[in-house]
């Protein structure tokens, strides 16, 4: 079975940018535009080997032909084409479009899944780079048209530190950016170091690894100094193949100690110049490649800034709906969010109170239609508004960066902030490194003209206070540019579980009201919130609002900063 292209208008695509400031991309060979695309239904439950194959072809038509071909494995993915009034040209089978895509790519990738599962990002990498199919023999056979056989090339390197090196050189110059993916470790093992294979690869982020040709990794030791595996993902990462600060899609699960010790990716190499865009979704190479990434905020639906006068006898606070940084969140659990908060706000009996949502600024060029489908929906109520995620362009300390990439990193968020509309940032720092941020990163965003006018401070671990020197009613400081510009940074008051376990992070709605309550007047405070304790629009912020008292004021989160820089006589 094949499906026609024949006959369609196309034109030259704008290939995807260095959003992620470690992205290379060959401009001269970008993909076209597709006029029409198919649906690959998915099964979810299908041998792994098979949605890798899926997965791939997609990312490899997609690059071919942008917006080519979206995979549909859930209720999620069908959601989506239907908000955004998307209609294939036909929907086909995981199989029927396998045999499709090797007439498109003959060229394959032999390996063993039941033998080389550890080493699947190596392989993904190898078949990236070579526009060739991954084919597990196990399952299928003999490929034809091969072009790399991982079972005698890994034969003397079948540990993922060996493996990895040779990948890179000898392919590492074809690639454009770098992936962690995990093929398959256990979450939560006894044994950090050594974690057990016990889940198969995921097919997610695949597609997009194909269609960008990136360079996939997963080094479970490889921010570890004792490991031979980071002086490996050191050679890769300070190569000078990649600009810095390096953008690193997918995840790093490696390390779990109460949270994964290197999510940010920062603090994993020696030369800090990592950040992460968590990135563990599908269809990315779909949204990618259907259209120019959008890069004038002209392009999203516009909103008149809260304009609130400042009254000293009035208590301001502001909500910041947390982990936007992370594109699945954007993809699934934030915008069942929105969707409620929509539903929520057209009925005249409620009172729709600003509200602020974290959103990672990569989806302006990973997925442009998903932005413009968050800008327009948002903007029904007239009371929603975006701020950028932790810790701005990269989810990473930016203060722990050399003095050039702390540069790069504040134009880029700035520019960032300027197509989301927002003048905030949530901004993540270790626990020992605040005074630093305070005194030599933070500043570079005060400025004559800057767009980023404020940060809500969240510390890592949240369990401890970032600035515990602080009087208990203070709950932002103003910080001064070297041109003397003003820039507010709040204190960190998370908004975890509503269960009263603890009242400081998991407070319930009235517990958090009597507290809000209890402000002296003329306080701007902002609350930041997240779902990791149980905490959803509806048992908290939905909950809240009538247990509060007439003096205290919700706003959004650009006008807690502008209220706080009033308050300070700015």
């Amino acid at each position: 079975m094949a499906w026609n292209f024949v006959g369609r208008k196309t034109r030259t695509a704008i290939t995807l940018a260095a959003l992620a400031l470690g992205s290379c991309h060959d401009k001269a060979a970008g993909p076209t535009y597709a006029t029409e695309f198919i649906v690959v239904d998915l099964d979810i439950s299908s041998p792994a080997p098979l949605q890798v194959m899926v997965q791939a072809c997609a990312g490899l038509e997609n690059r071919r032909l942008g917006g080519s071909v979206y995979v549909k494995t859930g209720s999620n993915d069908a959601a989506w084409l239907s908000d955004l009034d998307l209609t294939p040209s036909a929907t086909v089978t995981a199989d029927a479009f396998v045999a499709t895509c090797r007439s498109h790519f003959p060229r394959c990738v032999r390996y063993s899944y039941a033998d080389q599962q550890i080493l699947m990002p190596n392989i993904l990498t190898v078949g990236a780079a070579l526009d060739a199919v991954p084919v597990d023999t196990g399952l299928y056979g003999e490929c034809s048209g091969s072009v790399f056989d991982a079972r005698t090339e890994f034969a003397t390197r079948d540990a993922p530190d060996t493996a990895t090196q040779y990948v890179f050189d000898r392919f590492g110059r074809r690639t454009t950016g770098l992936a962690m993916l995990n093929p398959g470790y256990e979450n939560a093992p006894a044994d950090p170091a050594n974690p057990l294979i016990t889940r198969d690869t995921p097919g997610t982020l695949v597609d997009f690894v194909f269609s960008q040709r990136l360079f996939t990794v997963f080094l479970v030791n490889g921010c570890q100094g004792w490991s031979p595996e980071r002086l490996v993902l050191s050679n890769v990462v300070n190569s000078g193949h990649f600009p810095t600060p390096l953008g690193v899609y997918g995840y790093n699960s490696s390390w779990l100690i109460g949270g994964y010790l290197y999510e940010a990716q920062t603090d994993c190499l020696p030369s800090r110049n990592m950040g992460a865009i968590p990135t563990e979704t599908g269809n990315l190479s779909f949204f990618s490649t259907r259209r120019p990434p959008i890069t004038d905020p002209a392009e999203l639906t516009p909103l008149v800034e809260e304009q609130v006068t400042y009254d000293p006898t009035k208590t301001y606070v502001a909500f910041v709906v947390g982990d936007g940084d992370n594109v699945s969140y954007v993809m699934s659990s934030r915008k069942a969010w929105l969707a409620e908060r929509i539903a929520y706000c057209a009925n005249s009996a409620n009172v729709c109170a600003p509200l602020t949502w974290s959103l990672s600024p990569h989806i302006a060029e990973l997925a442009p239609d998903v932005l413009a489908w968050y800008a327009a929906t948002s903007r029904a109520t007239g009371k929603d508004t975006f701020m950028l995620p932790p810790s701005g362009h990269l989810y990473s300390y930016p203060s722990r960066m050399n003095e050039g990439d702390q540069a790069r990193f504040a134009t880029a968020a700035e520019r960032d902030a300027r197509i989301l509309g927002t003048h905030g940032v949530v901004h993540w720092e270790l626990n020992n490194t605040w005074d630093q941020a305070m005194q030599d990163f933070l500043p570079r965003y005060a400025h004559a003209g800057g767009q980023i006018h404020g940060v809500v401070a969240v510390n890592v671990p949240f369990l401890y206070e970032p600035f515990p020197a602080w009087p208990a009613d203070k709950f932002y400081e103003i910080i001064t540019g070297a041109d003397g510009t003003p820039f507010v940074v709040f204190r960190q008051r998370e908004w975890r579980g509503v269960d009263d376990t603890g009242a400081l992070f998991n407070p319930s709605p009235q517990t958090m009201a009597n507290e809000l309550a209890a402000n002296p007047p003329g306080s701007v405070r902002v609350v930041y919130m997240t779902s990791d304790g149980g905490l959803t629009l509806a048992n908290s912020f939905t909950a809240l609002i009538p247990l509060l008292p007439p003096n205290v004021q919700i706003v959004s989160g650009d006008a807690a900063i502008e209220l706080a820089l009033a308050a300070s006589g700015h």
